[in-house]
């Protein structure tokens, strides 16, 4: 038996006795991140990049010192150099980049994670960047940046990529992952919206968008195995201002390295504003 089969069985049986420890241990494995090494493709763009560090000591990676801003911000144990296909044509269309690494990630501090410390940690260095125009974010990420929008963030777009459009969907994806029996995962829900002070279900864009004036696009593969594709199509019913844009056979992670999705995200933010809002 592997270890998340045994782990699956262990929250079943535990889970039934004693639910509330079951969902303390739910809580904590949802919450730690684990690091991933760069792959090959990404090590060009780390080679070139400027490390910052920003005034409360998050970590990042700039490319380019001129132009609009690009705030990039990576998924659950993400990387800043998974948008590195991104980057030549980002700074080809006249913007610079800043690619964060979210709290307990990559360099910047902390050993744990959730998606309303990245909200906070975009917020926090955005007061430090001159000229911020847009935000891209990948999975949680892209959840992190519409909250962000919705928090004052003075992005004019948003890109989101594999993002998921309700953060209790994806506490339930989580406790089925895991096999939590019912009572359990009622106490998981409980034991994450006390940890984060907010309830889970201030972050659901499928019934509060982003602010209006904000146009957005939205890439999601139909193939998505750990964001499921109607969560795109949940946020693209709620967000008029925003385009969905699918893809076929991608997945999760390949999406950010795909020619053509870069080629219509770079188009996107480099369009002229009347071209933007149409």
């Amino acid at each position: 038996m592997n270890t998340l089969a045994t782990l699956r069985t262990a929250n079943r049986l535990v889970g039934a006795i004693a639910p509330e420890a079951t969902a303390r241990f739910a809580r904590k494995l949802l919450m730690k991140p684990q690091a991933h090494r760069p792959r090959d493709w990404e090590l060009g763009a780390l080679e070139r990049a400027e490390r910052i560090t920003f005034r409360f000591g998050l970590s990042g990676l700039r490319w380019g010192n001129s132009g609009p801003v690009v705030l990039a911000m990576h998924g659950w144990s993400g990387r800043a150099t998974q948008f590195a296909a991104f980057i030549e044509p980002l700074l080809a269309s006249g913007r610079q980049v800043v690619a964060l690494e979210a709290p307990a990630h990559g360099q910047s501090p902390g050993d744990e994670a959730h998606v309303f410390a990245f909200t906070e940690s975009i917020l926090e260095i955005a007061a430090e960047l001159k000229g911020l125009e847009a935000v891209i974010g990948h999975s949680m990420g892209g959840a992190a940046a519409l909250h962000a929008v919705q928090l004052g963030l003075p992005a004019e777009r948003v890109v989101t990529i594999g993002a998921p459009a309700a953060l209790p969907r994806v506490l339930a994806r989580f406790s089925r992952w895991l096999s939590l029996p019912e009572a359990a995962e009622r106490r998981f829900i409980a034991a994450v919206d006390r940890h984060v002070g907010i309830k889970s279900e201030e972050l659901d864009f499928s019934r509060h968008a982003p602010q209006p004036g904000v146009s957005g696009l939205i890439v999601h593969d139909r193939d998505d195995r750990e964001v499921p594709y109607s969560e795109a199509e949940a946020l693209s019913a709620a967000w008029p201002q925003a385009r969905l844009l699918a893809t076929t056979g991608l997945g999760h992670g390949r999406v950010l390295a795909d020619p053509d999705v870069v080629h219509a995200v770079t188009a996107f933010l480099a369009a002229a504003p009347q071209a933007r809002a149409a």
